[in-house]
């Protein structure tokens, strides 16, 4: 490490005048150590790959790892089985199930305003585990892509991905149940994980953060409904970035802080805002890497706009199309250039409203079009929870799954039909294949695939 790019002086000096005693060197210590390894499995589609591995303790489906594996190389994260997320961000469920009882889960309406690339989406998509609605959002068109594509692939029916500005929200008040603000940040808790935060941090930089963030705040707050929560949370320790920003929305706004009840053993510390407090993650403390995070509850008196039945044109749904989702009669079904598409007839007018306001990159489950000769399934159907398999199947080995998601053709499989087929590694679908005879023709989407050369890391 002693070649990594030396820690700014004016943090080094902030962290002095932050700890008492010993402890500002020891917290640079820490920072110097090695980043804290970790993944998260999607419970929906993967139950052991990680069984031996020690369990993040705020987090069920959380594991630390003894060295980062290569995940672009690793088919469990390609087929939405895995997500390499830091273990502080994990923290998100033990504040979503300290927020929302279990009988309060079947109807939320949760919105990720800053979603890419998509770690705290699709932990909250596990957490709703199919129930209620998750609007993920990135403004920025190259980053709202990925988190399309990460999404897609953990294969929650219930999402609608956004591409909106944090002000057109206020388009939509008092819709949300509860408001995810994981607020861009300078980055000081990434200081252990790569030279880039260091070098791009300074004063000026966390200043201009502290003012971005409260106008994301502001600009977002008529969306959260009233009695609803808002979760707070950056990656960096500067109280301008964290604490200062929590009292700012108290006084300017109808809010109140939600203290954050955590075990002693997890060395999380608490910041005093208010009449609660915020959490601290700091890595000579805590097994991982820098975070806050708090929570608040909205006391205004805004009228949320009423969720209107609005009438849409009828569609009439092949059988071929329908019989590919496990519980057909639980979605409303659209057509559009000639792609199906499914989508949980329960939100479905809260689909319409986000659509007429926000900017929407895709929703529900794509399913596929019709042919002059059959159906014709989109190549991502078999990520999503909601696929039930009319298809045959062929098991791929870790080689062979590479491969495949690198683009490459694969030979036919024995006694196989021909047409398309699902492939699967370890029982986890990856997508489709067409069986031509000879050989199958890949049809992993071409701007998913690994670009890497998979024969120099075996």
């Amino acid at each position: 490490m002693s070649n990594r790019v030396p820690l700014p002086e004016d943090f080094t000096r902030r962290i002095r005048t932050t700890f008492p005693g010993h402890e500002p060197e020891e917290f640079l210590r820490s920072m110097e150590a090695p980043p804290v390894n970790s993944v998260r499995i999607n419970p929906r589609k993967v139950a052991e790959a990680y069984s031996n591995a020690e369990v993040i303790p705020w987090c069920p489906y959380g594991y630390y790892l003894q060295e980062r594996p290569l995940f672009t190389l690793d088919p469990l994260f390609h087929g939405g089985g895995c997500y390499p997320q830091e273990a502080s961000s994990m923290f998100l469920w033990h504040v979503m199930e300290s927020l929302v009882p279990k009988e309060d889960r079947e109807d939320l309406k949760v919105l990720d305003l800053c979603g890419a690339p998509g770690g705290k989406s699709s932990l909250l998509a596990s957490f709703l585990d199919g129930r209620g609605l998750l609007v993920t959002n990135e403004v920025i068109q190259s980053r709202a892509w990925i988190l399309r594509e990460n999404m897609l692939k953990w294969g929650a029916p219930n999402v609608v991905v956004s591409r909106s500005d944090p002000s057109e929200f206020s388009r939509v008040k008092g819709l949300f149940d509860i408001m995810v603000v994981d607020a861009p940040c300078s980055g000081e808790g990434m200081f252990r994980k790569g030279d880039v935060a260091r070098r791009e941090w300074s004063e000026e930089n966390a200043a201009l953060c502290s003012v971005r963030q409260r106008r994301i705040l502001q600009d977002a707050w008529p969306a959260l409904k009233e009695g609803g929560w808002l979760i707070y949370s950056t990656c960096t320790f500067n109280g301008a970035e964290n604490e200062e920003n929590i009292k700012w929305l108290i006084e300017n706004q109808m809010a109140e802080i939600v203290p954050l009840k955590v075990p002693t053993l997890w060395g999380i510390e608490e910041i005093s805002v208010d009449n609660g407090n915020g959490l601290a993650f700091y890595p000579h403390k805590v097994r991982g890497e820098g975070f806050f995070v708090a929570a608040l509850r909205k006391n205004g008196h805004h009228t949320p706009q009423p969720i209107k039945n609005t009438k849409r044109k009828q569609y009439k749904v092949p059988d071929s199309v329908s019989a590919v989702l496990k519980n057909p009669g639980d979605y409303s079904f659209f057509e559009s250039d000639g792609l199906w598409k499914a989508f949980p007839a329960e939100y479905e007018n809260f689909l319409y409203r986000l659509q007429k306001h926000l900017k929407i990159l895709d929703y529900g489950i794509s399913l596929g079009s019709m042919g002059r000769k059959e159906f014709i399934p989109d190549p991502v159907l078999p990520l999503s929870w909601a696929f039930k398999n009319r298809w045959a199947t062929h098991a791929l080995d870790r080689e062979e799954a590479l491969r495949y998601l690198k683009g490459q053709s694969l030979q036919s499989g024995s006694n196989l039909p021909k047409g398309f087929i699902v492939v699967c590694y370890n029982q986890l679908p990856l997508g489709f294949v067409k069986n031509v005879g000879s050989r199958f023709n890949n049809l992993f989407p071409k701007k998913w695939r690994i670009r890497m050369d998979i024969d120099r890391h075996d």
